[in-house]
């Protein structure tokens, strides 16, 4: 039976219909294979028959995205030329972002900022920060649990950026995936820091805890299940992005490039390929963010988004570790890329991944967020990136306890001097003394 048999208004309930993947967490996704272009716009059209009225329609790149709700459905379409596949998510009961231009009553500036997250301990985190021009903010992903005071820090982060006398105000906060290193301090902040915060939303497609364990390994099934819980209980909507749409918050607009469901009914063996990837664009310039996706991921994007991946700005994916590959980078072409990760890490692992090395030669620029936090001004202008004061570095001495390996003194004086260069106040760290191997310098 093809799809376009398969729901009509009646036959639209759970339990209907045979697709190549019958369910996943409060969703039924179908896939069907073999459509055409015109067959997926008939399909939409037989939808609007039976009483589905349109929430957006979109084409980029070929591809095509419907999103259609008839209470208490809504039903996601994404039409794939080059796969020649149409995808069908039906969702009961689902919040579904702001789909039209939204307003934004504010003069002042648009700046995205890529945050310098706590490297004392560990090395990997990733926080992202838009500010809008009426000085709301909508953030990306938080940090690790070994990154205790960043809850703390991105909180005075906001509050320095907001006008005396009012309440910070998150105008959305967006969880690419639920690994620790990007949403622990999500869960610190909505315990600790939010007498002064006003959040409106937050944004995510998150593999339901309950899906197949990934070798053997529970822990994100249970950071997504703590992670849900901690949502649930603040007093705000969460909405379910789906690849194709394109939402919109104050003055931002955000294209979905990817989502687990994309991957679908294949079993995804990365839990990085989960991430929500979205192309964020306001003030005429473009910013790819791609949290974590890896290979499988990314060689789904290629296939179908194309030049569309072009930006100005890309956040590199995994923190440079195995991510995008090289060709991806190509057609991304961004000017400017921004690696959330410890100059350790760029250093010593990083140059070996050939798609670094390509992104690298293809931007003009690149930036390390661990030698303090980018910040990008919009409209996007390559000479006015620039980064804040670093305000961590590596305490050797606990990395040595904790994670069992350790630096010459040599490296670890670099490490000192290269933090001392970029701004950095020796005291205003927790640090003892400097590294062991840091001479003074005369």
């Amino acid at each position: 039976m093809r799809i376009d048999e398969l729901f009509l208004s009646e036959a639209f309930l759970p339990g209907a219909g045979a697709g190549r993947f019958t369910g996943l967490g409060g969703s039924r996704l179908y896939v069907q294979a073999d459509v055409t272009a015109e067959e997926a716009r008939a399909y939409a059209d037989r939808l609007r028959e039976a009483g589905f009225a349109t929430l957006q329609r979109r084409e980029t790149n070929g591809m095509r995205y419907y999103a259609l709700q008839k209470a208490p459905y809504t039903a996601h379409l994404l039409y794939s030329p080059t796969e020649n596949e149409l995808r069908v998510c039906l969702a009961a009961q689902e919040t579904v972002p702001r789909l039209a231009p939204d307003v934004c009553k504010g003069n002042g500036n648009t700046v995205f900022y890529a945050f310098e997250n706590d490297q004392t301990l560990i090395d990997c985190g990733m926080c992202l920060i838009i500010e809008c021009p009426d000085h709301s903010f909508f953030l990306v992903d938080s940090g690790h649990y070994f990154q205790p005071n960043d809850n703390d820090r991105i909180y005075r982060f906001l509050r320095e950026r907001t006008p005396k006398g009012q309440k910070v105000r998150v105008c959305g906060w967006l969880i690419t995936h639920a690994h620790t290193d990007h949403v622990c301090k999500l869960m610190d902040f909505l315990k600790y820091n939010t007498d002064d915060v006003v959040i409106e939303g937050f944004y995510h497609n998150l593999l339901p805890p309950d899906y197949a364990i990934w070798d053997g390994n529970h822990e994100e099934a249970h950071i997504a299940a703590k992670l849900l819980a901690a949502l649930a209980d603040y007093p705000a909507p969460v909405y379910t992005l789906h690849t194709g749409m394109r939402f919109y918050v104050r003055s931002l607009a955000f294209d979905v490039l990817s989502t687990h469901e994309d991957l679908h009914p294949d079993f995804i063996e990365d839990y990085n390929d989960s991430s929500a990837v979205v192309m964020l664009r306001t003030a005429g310039s473009s910013i790819l963010i791609p949290g974590d996706a890896a290979v499988a991921a990314g060689r789904k994007m290629e296939l179908r988004w194309g030049n569309a991946l072009k930006s100005d700005v890309v956040q590199v994916a995994h923190h440079g570790h195995t991510g995008l590959s090289a060709h991806c980078y190509e057609l991304i072409g961004a000017d400017t890329a921004i690696f959330p990760v410890t100059r350790i890490m760029f250093e010593q692992e990083l140059p070996k991944k050939e798609a670094n090395r390509r992104l690298i030669d293809l931007a003009s620029q690149y930036f390390i967020t661990g030698d303090g936090a980018v910040c990008v001004p919009l409209p996007y202008k390559k000479e006015a990136v620039y980064t804040l004061p670093d305000e961590t570095v590596e305490d050797f001495a606990k990395i040595r306890r904790l994670w069992k390996y350790d630096y010459t003194p040599e490296y670890k004086a670099y490490i000192w001097r290269a933090f001392l260069d970029h701004g950095g106040d020796p005291k205003k760290l927790q640090l003892p003394t400097a590294p062991e191997g840091w001479i003074e310098p005369k």
